[in-house]
């Protein structure tokens, strides 16, 4: 626009310069006057026609511009959408929306399409927790799509965007079931090659005499023994494998060196590996030494892909004996193995049990304890309903790590994240750490940075495990002195790298095995912390000095939540959280009458009008009747109708849109992921965290 405005005034002021000059030829050469405004005309209409040839050259630079972005967005995989965040009002939408997600367009207006897209579920309740400032990703979501005949994953992306006085939201829908399907097809993999190892360990002992490893990445070997009396290759040793590979050549009959050579040298190994193949190879050979020479070993060479690490397996038997002894045997490794296969079922079954069977009662424990404390009791009354309370939450923790047994076994352990605060995490663990310390001369200090946020995103439970190993291995190693806890961290955007610092003034670490904590992978110890800082994204750092002191350093980053100051936090009593939702109708069902009491009694503080149901079909029948419930909280594990069949049922009931929020005592990693996609608009884990029987009901009565 200012470019069209200074041709305009250039126009007009090259007019009025030419007219100035033109006026004094006129008088100097006497030309008359008509002829005067002649010239002043034609030059004006020459510069307007200059100018519209511009606008012209400007408009087809701008319409080949629209046509190339049109084609972009024609043919991309992605749906974008610009919304104005003032009015609500949809500014821009991909044509091809139908064509990616199904979608009507015809049927719809723009704004009623991105309610849809952005009504998922497990999207809804992400965006209830975006900053709105930064950039927001989701996960990849399961989409029904009705042109698809198979599943399809979508990804959304949300980018603020400012211009001027106006605000505004880019939203784009990736299609991202190609990713997924890669991802599944990584995961699927790592799993069978980890069982394939779990497999191999439950039967070398009882079948082979021996076993080399070697890492080709790195050109190194173990070799260990099972059977202590057959050392065909001299003792167990370790070392570079090009350098031994010779020196076994010397054990064997010269006759069959050439085989074996063949087989096992570097290159070769390597060769399979770049060639993908990795089909097993069995050789046969005999022994070198006169005494041996009547002895023949089969060797059995593996070929493993372990975490980006090429590695070769090689176990040997003495296979001297009849073909029937060789019968008999193989006879006996398939036996082991249907014998580690039901080791396994049973191991899985038992985490099962575990899982539902034992925490059940201590979460009615935690339950009830929890609203005794919230209570007024008498102070002797109240500590040991507090160490009644803290004892069984210690318990809880221990069946938690036991249920991740089989996953550290497999090395597929992930986070379990939610929301938790930090300030009642350090607390307990101060506890628990002067229960530890008993009678020892020690002073504990929990050291606080003031401005650290409230609540926090993150695997608190590992958090909680890594700091309770670290100062138990201090109280551990310190019979008098101080032990200080500094909690502190560095805030980058909408995230915290939280820092803590255990610092005691014990015995301290000698460098051997400061080296061997920090080199070995081992789930002992300082060596456990390790593990989970690793999964946590974090840091392990060490100091020490023998006789004098050491220094355990973690650091890991957590997602904010709330970001008011912790000081504010110090003094607040324990009844903060809670709030009145009078008028409110709560319908729980639970076929445990222990439970229902349990539950009762959490929510009785916040003043709701409560019903009490004990089965899946009682509730339907009631709901049937009384369609009037604000919240429905449901058990899973309930005989007849368990809790997922009850709501699908209830939401076939005309007119039924009450929000259902699933209680489980099963925890396990990806249950939540699990029941909101079977359909539960929320999901709270037994036994209930009041911080987050109060997030569900902010969530789905205090706005209401």
């Amino acid at each position: 626009m200012r470019d069209k405005k200074g041709l305009i005034l250039s126009a007009l002021l090259g007019t009025v310069l030419v007219y100035s000059n033109v006026s004094y030829l006129t008088d100097f050469f006497k030309i008359h006057k008509t002829l005067n405004y002649l010239m002043i005309f034609l030059i004006f209409i020459i510069s307007i026609l200059l100018f519209i040839s511009y606008l012209k050259k400007g408009n087809k630079g701008l319409n080949s511009k629209d046509k190339l972005f049109n084609s972009l967005i024609h043919k991309s995989d992605t749906v974008y959408i610009m919304i104005n965040c003032k009015n609500k009002k949809v500014v821009y939408l991909s044509e091809k929306v139908e064509d990616i997600l199904g979608i009507k367009t015809s049927d719809k207006s723009d704004e009623d399409i991105v309610y849809q897209i952005l009504n998922i579920p497990m999207i809804k309740n992400e965006l209830n927790n975006w900053d709105k400032i930064t950039e927001y990703v989701s996960q990849m979501i399961e989409y029904d799509n009705p042109k698809y005949n198979h599943k399809m994953w979508i990804k959304i992306k949300i980018y603020p965007y400012k211009e001027k006085n106006e605000e505004y939201f880019i939203i784009q829908v990736l299609d991202a079931t190609k990713e997924h399907d890669r991802q599944h097809l990584l995961i699927s993999q790592a799993t069978d090659i980890k069982a394939r190892e779990s497999t191999l360990n439950q039967i070398t002992a009882k079948s082979y005499d021996l076993e080399m490893n070697i890492n080709l990445t790195l050109n190194s070997y173990e070799l260990k023994y099972f059977k202590k009396d057959k050392l065909y290759f001299g003792e167990e040793k370790r070392g570079k494998y090009t350098e031994e590979l010779e020196n076994i050549l010397n054990y064997i009959n010269e006759k069959d060196r050439d085989l074996v050579y063949s087989n096992l040298n570097i290159e070769f190994l390597k060769d399979r590996f770049s060639k993908y193949e990795l089909d097993s190879i069995a050789i046969r050979y005999r022994l070198g030494n006169k005494v041996k020479n009547n002895i023949w070993l089969e060797s059995t060479i593996f070929f493993i892909t372990n975490r980006q690490k090429n590695v070769v397996s090689i176990l040997t038997k003495n296979v001297t004996e009849s073909a029937e002894s060789i019968r008999e045997q193989n006879v006996m490794l398939q036996n082991a193995l249907n014998d580690a296969k039901l080791l396994d079922k049973s191991k899985t079954e038992l985490i099962s049990t575990i899982s539902h069977e034992i925490r059940t009662p201590l979460t009615n424990i935690v339950g009830l304890s929890d609203a005794l404390l919230n209570e007024k009791l008498e102070d002797n009354i109240r500590e040991d309903i507090k160490n009644i309370n803290d004892s069984s939450n210690e318990m809880i923790h221990i069946i938690d790590g036991l249920l991740d047994t089989s996953k550290i076994e497999k090395r597929l352990i992930e986070k379990n994240e939610k929301q938790y605060s930090i300030l009642k995490l350090l607390k307990k663990i101060e506890d628990s750490a002067k229960e530890y310390i008993g009678d020892k001369s020690i002073k504990l200090n929990l050291n606080l940075d003031n401005n650290l946020p409230v609540i926090l995103f993150g695997d608190s439970r590992r958090i909680t495990g890594a700091l309770n190993e670290i100062i138990n291995n201090s109280i551990k190693n310190t019979d008098e002195g101080v032990i200080d806890i500094n909690v502190r961290g560095e805030k980058i955007n909408n995230e915290i790298n939280l820092i803590v610092e255990v610092i005691d003034t014990g015995s301290g670490i000698d460098e051997e095995k400061l080296n061997s904590i920090m080199t070995k992978e081992t789930n002992k110890g300082l060596g456990s912390v390790k593990s989970l800082m690793e999964l946590l994204d974090g840091k392990l750092e060490i100091e020490s000095k023998v006789g004098e002191f050491t220094k355990v350093t973690i650091s890991f980053m957590q997602k904010i939540v709330e970001d008011n100051k912790i000081r504010k936090m110090m003094n607040n009593n324990k009844n903060a959280e809670e709030f009145s939702l009078k008028g409110k109708k709560v319908l729980i069902v639970d076929d445990n009458k222990l439970n229902l009491k349990v539950t009762n009694r959490l929510l009785n503080s916040y003043d709701l009008d409560i019903t009490l149901l004990e089965s899946g079909q009682e509730c339907i029948d009631f709901i049937k009747e009384q369609n009037n419930f604000d919240l429905i909280l449901m058990d899973q594990m309930m005989p007849g109708l368990d809790g997922i069949s009850t709501m699908n049922k209830l939401k076939e009931i005309e007119n039924f849109d009450t929000p259902i929020v699933v209680l489980t005592a099963d925890a396990m990693q990806g249950q939540k992921e699990k029941y909101i996609s079977d359909g539960f608009d929320d999901y709270i884990s037994k036994p209930i965290d009041k911080s987050e029987l109060s997030r569900v009901l902010k969530k789905f009565l205090k706005d209401q």
